[in-house]
């Protein structure tokens, strides 16, 4: 047996991943993530912000608004609605939404300091 990586098998196992993590980010926002899915792209999380900012998300352990979340997400443009939707979901989960927010330069020692 060779300890070589399946490409095939890792890009199913990506898929059901982003699957599994879309159905989540689906249940969590609820009617605010389909309402995102209304909203005409790209938009800026300002634009979000205005449009749905009173809409709540009940959360496990609180009640947030959409604006709030959006407030944090300062200057950022979405192409898509599910580009919107995954930030939300990162903000509100602290989650990193995948491999693009990784940095290899970042000092991890400096953090551990601080």
């Amino acid at each position: 047996m060779s300890d070589d990586p399946d490409p095939e098998r890792e890009q199913r196992s990506a898929r059901e991943r982003q699957h599994e993590r879309a159905e989540i980010t689906e249940d969590l926002l609820g009617e605010a993530g389909a309402m995102l899915g209304e909203h005409k792209y790209p938009a800026t999380s300002e634009e979000l912000a205005a449009e749905y900012g009173d809409q709540r998300l009940d959360l496990p352990n609180e009640t947030e608004t959409l604006g709030s979340v959006f407030d944090r997400l300062v200057d950022e443009r979405f192409e898509s609605a599910e580009e919107a939707r995954e930030a939300v979901y990162g903000e509100i989960t602290g989650e990193a939404a995948g491999e693009e927010e990784y940095n290899d330069q970042r000092e991890l020692d400096e953090l551990d300091e601080t």
